[in-house]
């Protein structure tokens, strides 16, 4: 007999939210991490006395009410706080900021007071162009992904095909100029929305590829730019997973490294573990990204065809970005052009310096040399503005993000350049933020290498695989093998390097799971894959 019904490589929210569902429907489930806490890049630690910061993911996107009711997980001290606004993204006092608030009438009521009438309706167009593809989307997350061509051909004219065949595999400037053709205009707008859709991605606003991104990060969460923060950070969901998994008697190993997947004969048997223990189990999952499960846990070509590694070795991991976290002693001040859209309107929380495309585009093109961006553009978000239990009373946790840090550096300029980078987005908000430096009492820089080492992911890629044409629907992580299945007997991929993709979730780690349970039980042994109609009467 087994030691176990099956183990779980990773106690991400994706492995903790699929020890869930297999421990639900009383399988036996360990779960192995690298860590000594849970949540991978989805974890909330004190890295200094007093205040809490969110590694790795720093704030929901893409995470759906009905997943967290169809867990339980408030029973286990999940509680989403109510944010007023999803980010401010300003430019120069030239440029009126654009505010993404978390209610979309309230959105439209900012874009027709302060941009006008015509600026509001070209939004409202633009998103529509993007609400093309929402059905695919919708209707794929627990379902077999789409195929973008399938996608095109089954479109009813020519018009539609060409419309969705440009946003698809065109740049995200080409459908943004379609909606705003001045490039003197509406800045703060087209800026913002082209660092969005390069998010993720090793891409610039102007190089073509950009529709997989820019679908995702606007139709994903099922409202667009709805940011959104659990009560002690986006560690919560994955504590509250972590709580939950274990009550229902899966077991979690902390500080358990996984160096080898044992596969016999074309099937996964368990697991080698750092210092040579061996556990058994019909069934494995991995969290982690591909090239790192397959390349580097299951034997590679000993135990897998050939054209199936070099695909695996083709995903493309390039994603180079800094993410450093601050303590303040006190409020950042947002002076000038801010000053009424930032403290009337109590949209602090997340400020953006986003000018333009074109700024955008400029960093991309020193980045892309390998050059350190010389104006980065800079995310600082301020999560005890939202949730005040942050930090102690009267100071701040802040967090900055920053795309474009170049991703392959010798380790001493690797050290040096992500604290000359960060030192560089201090500089441009403090134009507008003057008491920002001041209020700084403590600093730490992580980078894309950071995440690479602590986590195990290739690359340190938070997407598992870049959001490119091509590593996306039907063909993430490879073709022929886009739900969760591997050609590797028993061993099943259940991370954000399956569909539907990257960012918090769970969907990956649930749909993986109930494939378990079918193949292991039947059908009848899933649970429900509506997830609304789930969340009404529970688990």
């Amino acid at each position: 007999m087994s030691d176990y019904d099956v183990i779980i490589v990773g106690a991400g929210h994706n492995g903790l939210t699929a020890a869930n569902v297999l421990a639900q429907q009383g399988k036996r489930v360990l779960v192995t991490e690298k860590t000594n806490f849970p949540g991978g890049m989805a974890t909330t630690r004190e890295l200094f006395p007093g205040y809490q910061h969110s590694i790795g993911a720093w704030t929901f996107i893409v995470y759906r009410d009905e997943m967290a009711k169809a867990l339980g997980l408030a029973d286990f001290g999940f509680e989403l706080t109510d944010q007023w606004a999803s980010f401010c993204s300003f430019g120069e006092p030239e440029d009126v900021p654009f505010i993404a608030f978390n209610d979309l009438e309230r959105t439209a009521q900012h874009l027709i007071e302060d941009h006008g009438t015509e600026t509001a309706m070209a939004v409202g167009a633009l998103y529509s162009r993007l609400a093309q593809f929402a059905p695919y989307i919708d209707g794929s997350l627990h379902t077999e992904p789409p195929n973008i061509y399938r996608i095109l051909a089954e479109q009813p004219d020519a018009t539609t095909r060409e419309q969705m065949a440009k946003l698809w595999f065109g740049s995200c400037m080409d459908t943004l100029r379609e909606f705003f053709p001045d490039p003197n205009t509406n800045r703060t707008i087209t800026g913002s929305m082209a660092a969005m859709t390069i998010d993720g991605t090793h891409l610039g606003p102007f190089t073509p590829g950009a529709g997989p991104s820019m679908t995702f990060h606007y139709l994903a969460g099922g409202v667009a730019n709805s940011f959104r923060m659990p009560k002690g950070g986006v560690g919560a969901v994955s504590r509250a997973l972590a709580r939950r998994a274990e009550h229902l008697g899966a077991e979690i190993r902390y500080k358990a490294i996984v160096e080898e997947l044992i596969v016999v004969d074309g099937t996964v048997t368990g697991i080698r573990l750092k210092g040579g223990e061996t556990v058994s189990a019909p069934v494995v999952m991995s969290t982690v990204d591909a090239r790192s499960t397959f390349i580097g846990l299951a034997g590679a070509e000993a135990n897998l065809p050939a054209d199936f590694c070099r695909r695996i070795r083709e995903i493309d991991y390039r994603n180079g970005y800094v993410q450093a976290h601050l303590t303040l002693d006190g409020e950042p001040e947002w002076t000038g052009h801010l000053e009424k859209y930032v403290a009337e309107r109590h949209v602090a929380s997340t400020m953006a310096y986003i000018p333009s495309p074109e700024y955008v585009s400029d960093a991309w093109q020193e980045y892309r040399d390998g050059k350190l961006p010389s104006n980065p553009a800079v995310y600082m978000y301020v999560p005890s503005l939202v949730d005040p239990s942050m930090a102690p009373e009267g100071k701040h946790t802040a967090t900055i993000f920053m795309h474009y840090f170049p991703h392959s550096l010798p380790p001493d300029e690797h050290r040096t350049l992500k604290e000359a980078y960060v030192d560089r987005g201090l500089e441009v908000l403090s134009r507008f933020s003057p008491n920002l430096r001041d209020l700084i009492t403590n600093r730490v820089v992580f980078t894309n290498d950071y995440f690479a080492k602590t986590f195990g992911i290739t690359g340190g890629d938070f997407c598992h695989g870049i959001l490119h044409t091509g590593q996306v629907f039907d063909e993430r992580p490879v073709t022929g093998w886009n739900q969760y299945a591997t050609p590797i007997r028993g061993l099943y991929m259940a991370g954000s390097g399956c569909h539907p993709g990257p960012a918090v979730s769970s969907l990956p780690g649930w749909n993986a799971a109930n494939l378990v349970l079918e193949v292991s039980d039947g059908p009848e042994a899933r649970l429900h894959t509506d997830l609304e109609a789930l969340a009404a009467t529970g688990v």
